[in-house]
């Protein structure tokens, strides 16, 4: 018998903590008696912190890639991706294989590669099918601790909940290399936009400022300015929050393992 397949991207800026967080959402969910499979699908990484079920260094070589058509770090990263493409069936067929409840997908780290390019939306689209499925947006800290690091890290949510068309959870990363209060600063931020609009105001001056509470207010109206939460891979900080909410999404917050 088939299982409903729970799938759940992982995207974020490079360093961001997505193999981390991977990791600890594995830890967490097999944990509460849920299986789960890790699907690698950045070509490049070297020491993924998880073992990987499903691995697209099985399919493509990125070391091969850049010797042999003499590309950069970037360069092979694209071709890698294209190229495994072609064999996006054989990724779906072993993910489907391990018939689990939860599939966890860790993305490449340089989100604007798999992300703009229509090879990554494609992937995405082509793994889950008809699966509930959602992404996990991973802000990292030490770009959303000031307002205008924050308002561009959050518009590049929007920019990948356009581009994947999933519902999608906003994570504020690595908390913990924050101070606490600095942490709730930036969640009230997402919570009220006349917080944010305040701290542009004070650390900004001329133009700028006008600019960047329009921005504010245009994510509040989009709804990609809320619901940030903070979670922690290193201290498991919110993973509690963070499994219900999964919940919410998939199950409309009843519990799989009730």
């Amino acid at each position: 018998m088939t299982n409903i397949m729970f799938f759940t991207f992982l995207v974020g800026t490079a360093g961001s903590g997505k193999s981390h967080l991977t990791a600890s959402l594995e830890s967490m969910l097999a944990g509460r008696g849920l299986s789960v499979t890790t699907v690698n699908l950045d070509p490049g990484v070297t020491n993924p912190p998880y073992e990987c079920d499903v691995d697209i260094r099985n399919y493509v070589d990125y070391n091969d890639i850049v010797g042999k058509f003499g590309l950069g770090p970037n360069g092979a990263l694209v071709a890698s991706i294209d190229m495994a493409v072609s064999y996006v069936a054989d990724i779906k067929d072993e993910i489907h294989d391990a018939n689990t409840e939860y599939v966890l997908v860790d993305c490449p780290g340089q989100m604007e590669l798999f992300a703009y390019r229509n090879s990554g939306p494609l992937m995405v689209t082509s793994l889950s099918e008809a699966e509930p499925t959602l992404a996990l947006y991973l802000v990292d800290s030490n770009i959303a601790r000031t307002p205008e690091g924050y308002i561009a890290a959050m518009l590049l949510g929007v920019s990948m909940s356009i581009r994947f068309r999933l519902p999608q959870l906003s994570i504020l990363s690595k908390p913990d290399i924050l101070k606490e209060e600095t942490v709730d600063e930036i969640v009230g931020w997402s919570a009220e936009t006349y917080l944010l609009e305040e701290a542009l105001g004070k650390s900004e001056s001329g133009p700028i400022v006008e600019f960047s509470q329009a921005v504010a207010r245009f994510l509040d109206e989009l709804g990609g300015g809320a619901s940030l939460l903070p979670v922690s891979a290193k201290t498991m900080r919110g993973m509690d929050e963070l499994y219900g909410e999964m919940q919410r999404v998939f199950l409309g917050g009843d519990n799989l393992i009730d």
